[in-house]
């Protein structure tokens, strides 16, 4: 739900915006218009962001003014809006129109366009055309000083990386992108690249440079206010205490349950919350224990968005089939959990691996 912050920002744009189209100052306008954009989408409304982002390039248009910006918008918008295809077109054309430009701002906005681009290819699933663009997106915003720019493609071709199952690549790319947006004075963007430079170390299997760096991050991210990301932090940490040391997995899950338990209620707070159960499944040996960590570890994710349900459920059952000895009944209550929420995909590999358990 908007906070009422946002709301009352929300409110103030579109009057003040009313207000300059009345006395003709649409100059200020196609700009005022961009940042509602931007508004409406981290409120929860992207129908409405879309909608202005569009009415900003159509009045820059009308004008006879440079484009290239706020089809940049318009494509950041639309991938904010879970609408990657449109973005990813959005995009082009901005990249089209900014070479119309010269200088500067011509190198700006070719590299926040192919930023955008990239994105949107990587959210496709198509990787290696996210990696061309990302590149180009990086290299034209560090020559151009562009430090915000630079750091968030890097941010993407971490992702890119992990996708690639290269968490080695991912770390260096995290670690430089929050070195470029501490130094665009980005500090929110900077502290989630930190915490994905953590889980990358962790996937990478390297506990010392994880718990170190993972200390740093938490100490920062409790300065911003970020309770989340301390919660996620703790769940990293207690995942690689089960891969690497069992005997500290108990304390180490325990902690990441508490951490995740203690956020305000939220969908990030009830996926952590239910990744935290689910994985304390995997931390004791006591079948009571473990059944009742799985059946509230289930619970929660039924409050999960389907998608998000399915993953988590997908997740733990891998995990158990990774057990030396699977315990079957726990294999069916989670093979009748994901069939519950409805992925018949997953359904079926759940079956498949029921009938190889004993």
């Amino acid at each position: 739900m908007p906070d009422g912050r946002g709301l009352v920002r929300l409110a103030q744009l579109r009057g003040e915006i009313a207000l300059l189209a009345r006395g003709g100052r649409f100059d200020v306008v196609a700009s005022m218009l961009g940042e509602l954009a931007r508004t409406d989408v981290a409120l929860g409304l992207p129908a409405d962001g879309i909608l202005r982002a569009r009415q900003a390039a159509v009045l820059a248009e009308e004008r006879g003014e440079p484009v290239a910006g706020p089809l940049v918008t318009l494509a950041a918008t639309l991938l904010a809006a879970d609408a990657p295809s449109e973005a990813l077109d959005a995009a082009a054309v901005a990249t089209t129109k900014a070479a119309e430009l010269s200088g500067h701002a011509r190198a700006r906005l070719e590299a926040m366009a192919r930023l955008v681009g990239g994105a949107a290819q990587r959210r496709m699933g198509r990787l290696t055309e996210a990696r061309v663009l990302l590149d180009a997106a990086r290299g034209a915003a560090a020559r151009v000083g562009a430090a915000a720019v630079a750091g968030l493609a890097l941010a993407e071709l971490g992702h890119v990386d992990l996708a690639e199952g290269r968490p080695d690549g991912a770390a260096a790319c995290f670690e430089f992108a929050a070195e470029f947006l501490r130094r665009a004075k980005q500090e929110k963007p900077a502290l989630e690249a930190d915490v994905l430079c953590v889980a990358a170390c962790a996937a990478l299997g390297d506990p010392d440079a994880a718990i170190e760096r993972a200390g740093r991050t938490a100490d920062e991210a409790r300065r911003l206010k970020r309770p989340e990301l301390v919660a996620y932090l703790d769940g990293v940490l207690a995942d690689l205490a089960l891969a690497k040391a069992p005997d500290a997995a108990g304390e180490a899950c325990a902690l990441a349950a508490e951490s995740a338990q203690a956020l305000p209620q939220s969908p990030i707070a009830r996926e952590l919350a239910c990744a935290a159960r689910l994985r304390q499944v995997r931390a004791t040996r006591d079948p009571i224990d473990r059944a009742r960590h799985l059946e509230a570890g289930i619970d929660l994710a039924y409050a999960l968005e389907p998608a998000r349900a399915s993953a988590r459920l997908g997740a733990a059952l891998a995990d158990l089939l990774a057990e030396p000895a699977p315990a079957r009944g726990e294999l069916e209550r989670l093979a009748a959990a994901i069939a519950r929420v409805g992925d018949a995909d997953l359904s079926e590999i759940a079956a498949a691996a029921l009938a190889e358990v004993a």
